[in-house]
């Protein structure tokens, strides 16, 4: 089974509302539709529960701003009224918030909308692009069927939608790079919890840091010095404390050296990522 974690609840569609598998063909489109009607996504994926309704789709996002799958992604939603579409495309129903006129959708609503827009294409590795046809990775249910649907407020934002979707693609994630600093390994380390000798060492480069810089810093403790001056006050090392934005590129230019020793002598596996708060020695 294959749903977005964005999703709240699964409420398994009626599996006479579907068919099983895409037929071959891979997940390369998202067709939004809207309810016309003001549901939460639960209500909306307890009507396609029905036996014989003859429809579905992957997705249910309510008024609310709640995602409700309904349709494994795996499988052919009934949404469409276009089997080429439905087994290429993941198919979501949206709420209205407002019945009749331009079939108004709430903010609560297009947010999670966008979220799982960008949720689906980063998983499936496309970008949203709005043709005003049946040809574009972002299509309509009113391009394969006499129908009002996707509403005339949602189908009016289409576009911004794929602008939208697409430039949160193109942001990188914010680093999770949660990986402790040297000296807090230096003192958990004197603290007794990576162990003696080659366990210690084994545990170390498992986690990914250099012995030799755990184990220098290690002595500087057990001495009573700290990582930038000896009990004189002497400087006898360098360390910067790395801000936003910085690269260890950048702090290897501002110090005249390469960024290969900075993370040789840190211990840094994986250059690229580098926290704000963490510490570099420079020498």
């Amino acid at each position: 089974m294959s749903r977005s974690s964005l999703s709240s609840a699964y409420l398994p569609a009626n599996t006479s509302n579907y068919t099983k598998g895409r037929n071959g063909y891979k997940v390369c489109k998202i067709t939004p539709h809207h309810m016309a009607g003001k549901l939460t996504g639960t209500q909306c994926a307890k009507l396609f529960q029905a036996k014989g309704r003859g429809a579905s789709a992957n997705y249910c996002i309510g008024y609310n701003g709640d995602i409700v799958c309904s349709v494994d992604e795996e499988n052919r939603a009934w949404t469409s009224a276009n089997r080429t579409n439905d087994y290429q495309a993941i198919t979501i129903e949206v709420a209205n918030d407002q019945i009749g006129g331009n079939w108004h959708v709430s903010d609560a609503a297009w947010n999670s909308l966008v979220n799982l827009c960008v949720d689906i294409c980063k998983r499936y590795g496309f970008k949203l692009n709005y043709t005003g046809d049946k040809n574009g990775s972002l299509t309509r249910h009113n391009m394969f069927a006499n129908t009002t649907c996707p509403g005339p407020y949602l189908q009016s934002r289409f576009q911004e939608l794929a602008n939208t979707v697409n430039a949160k693609l193109a942001t990188p994630a914010p680093s999770t790079n949660t990986k402790k600093s040297n000296e807090e390994i230096a003192k958990e380390v004197l603290a007794g919890k990576w162990g003696n000798g080659t366990d210690r060492k084994k545990k170390l480069e498992a986690a990914g840091y250099n012995y030799n810089t755990i184990q220098n810093l290690v002595n500087q403790l057990a001495k009573g010095k700290t990582s930038s001056s000896t009990n004189t006050g002497t400087p006898t090392s360098i360390t910067y404390v790395v801000k936003k934005g910085d690269t260890l590129s950048g702090i290897a230019k501002k110090y005249g050296t390469t960024w290969q020793r900075l993370a040789r002598i840190n211990g840094i596996s994986r250059p690229n990522l580098i926290r704000v708060g963490q510490k570099i020695r420079i020498k």
